[in-house]
């Protein structure tokens, strides 16, 4: 039968210095000896442990075998699955004539069971929504996994949207998150490797791979930087990604975050490792050089020749928001013996009378461009669309109007605003505007020297970064033949038969029978 729920101190204003004292004393006594306690004062330390902890439900069983003897049931009810406890755990236990050693034997067969020699681990496993079975007779308590997290049933991606192809977004479960990746690869070669991070709010991390394809040397890279990250607070992605990061004080990101199911897949085949967070929706994918940034999911959805023109499209837009800006300002400033006579006669004359020179009036813009941009993303999803369009189009009118800014660098600013959104990784349109930003002020400080200067800083920067240990500029520095054929110009498939060489992967064919030599220049032992 079942007993009644004893008084386990719910209010502790109550107690008396001397009581609370004792139980601080056992609690600290329990803990030192890694032992569990009587079963007379679970309830009183597991209240006083949790306190004040609503949720915390301590029942007390009489199980038909163990009469007159009871058994104590305890759980946080705001994690686990009621349903699960009454039926997987409290029903069996009820008519069960076992001793309490066999009980992960008979009766608790339909979940997973596992013995807590010592009062921290059950404390940990109740913290993670397991239910705690204290029982006579063994020194030692039992631990059912009845866990049921509150979650959101799979959407689609908000941030990476796609024309064709999958489109499903990963969760913020991990067990979810792992779930999603195992219906997509049937073999036992996906391989999850748990990790641990945090001391109060504890994160936990799985890194996956897949095993045979996936360089070892890599996988271990990435576990032994997870396992060195030491926080006390929870962590989501952004914050383990900044840690484990080459270069984490480059504006460039190495890593890259993802909520596409699909993506994270074709990065495991591809013979990378993905790092899920609990919590978190948007997974890890490392390495990570600078052109997987201009890859998304739906160029291996689509036509090859439809991807190839997308793909020179984003390259355009990222010329242009680079470097449109910083050639007008040079163009119209410094270098004006570079444009022909008739087009610097038309700028010249629509300047002419503005109290504001070309570099103050693209200062300006960029700023009303950004406020816009900031305005779309707080307001609700109803207004942002419409907010944004009619500002800006009210914005350009009455400034050009005012005679503040002319309607050449209205149009100016408008293209590099919309170029910077070609990129198909939100996280790298920030990289990008600081870089049109300094070359802006170099444009009109040098002209075409200072752009010319500050592309070969850019570009020397991006020859030192890595990630996970892969050159960040790769295939440009170092060249790769290879890689090539999946940059500007996706090749049909009967052309990408062999993997980029970006991951080192095990298995170097995508189509055909396997190939574990290496290419000639990884042979050779070159990067």
């Amino acid at each position: 039968m079942e007993i009644e729920r004893p008084d386990v101190y719910d209010d502790w204003s109550n107690l008396t210095k001397d009581v609370l004292l004792t139980i601080d004393q056992m609690l600290q006594q329990i803990t030192t000896d890694h032992r569990i306690p009587p079963l007379e004062a679970v309830p009183t330390l597991l209240a006083a442990t949790f306190q004040p902890s609503p949720d915390l439900v301590v029942r007390i069983v009489e199980p038909t075998g163990l009469s007159p003897n009871t058994v104590q049931v305890a759980y946080l009810a705001t994690i686990v699955d009621p349903q699960l406890v009454d039926q997987d755990v409290l029903a069996p236990l009820m008519g069960t004539t076992t001793t309490p050693d066999q009980w992960d034997r008979s009766p608790i067969t339909r979940a997973p069971v596992k013995r807590l020699p010592t009062w921290h681990a059950v404390l940990d496993q109740l913290a993670e929504g397991w239910t705690v079975l204290f029982a006579p007779g063994i020194d030692w308590a039992w631990g059912i996994d009845t866990t049921k997290y509150p979650s959101r049933t799979v959407g689609r991606p908000q941030t990476e949207l796609a024309v064709r192809g999958p489109d499903d977004a990963f969760t913020e479960l991990l067990t979810t998150q792992m779930g999603q990746l195992r219906q997509r690869f049937h073999d036992a070669a996906l391989t999850f490797h748990p990790i641990t991070l945090g001391r109060y709010q504890r994160t936990q991390v799985v890194v996956g791979f897949l095993r045979g394809l996936t360089n070892p040397a890599l996988v271990d890279q990435m576990i032994q930087r997870l396992k060195a990250v030491t926080i006390d607070g929870r962590a989501n992605a952004t914050v383990i990604a900044g840690l484990i990061r080459d270069h984490p004080r480059s504006i460039f990101p190495t890593l890259r975050s993802t909520e596409r199911v699909d993506l994270a897949t074709q990065s495991l085949l591809e013979g990378k490792v993905v790092v899920l967070v609990d919590g978190d929706p948007f997974v890890l994918i490392a390495p990570a050089p600078l052109a997987d940034f201009y890859r998304t999911a739906m160029d291996y959805a689509g036509a090859w020749y439809d991807i190839s023109f997308v793909r020179l499209i984003r390259l355009l837009g990222w010329v242009m928001g680079i470097y449109l800006p910083a050639l007008y300002i040079a163009l119209t400033e410094v270098n004006t013996n570079l444009l022909p006579p008739a087009l610097l006669i038309l700028t010249a004359g629509d300047h002419a009378g503005l109290p504001f020179p070309p570099l103050v009036e693209a200062l300006l813009m960029v700023l009303v461009i950004e406020v816009l941009r900031e305005a779309a993303l707080r307001l609700p999803k109803a207004l942002s669309t419409t907010i944004g369009t009619v500002g800006a189009i009210v914005v350009g009118t009455a400034v050009v109007k005012a005679g503040l800014v002319s309607p050449q660098m209205i149009v100016v600013i408008t293209l590099t605003a919309l170029s910077f959104y070609s990129v198909p990784v939100y996280e790298l349109t920030g990289t990008w505007r600081i870089v049109n930003a300094v070359m802006l002020l170099a444009g009109a400080l040098l002209g075409l020297y200072g752009i010319i200067w500050v592309t070969m800083v850019v570009v020397g920067l991006l020859t030192e970064l890595s990630s996970f240990g892969v050159p960040y500029f790769v295939p440009f520095a170092p060249f790769r033949a290879n890689d090539w054929r999946d940059l500007f110009i996706r090749q049909p498939w009967n052309g990408l038969r062999r993997r980029l060489t970006t991951a080192r992967p095990r298995g170097w064919r995508r189509m055909g029978s396997p190939q574990t030599v290496p290419p000639a220049h990884l042979k050779k032992g070159r990067n």
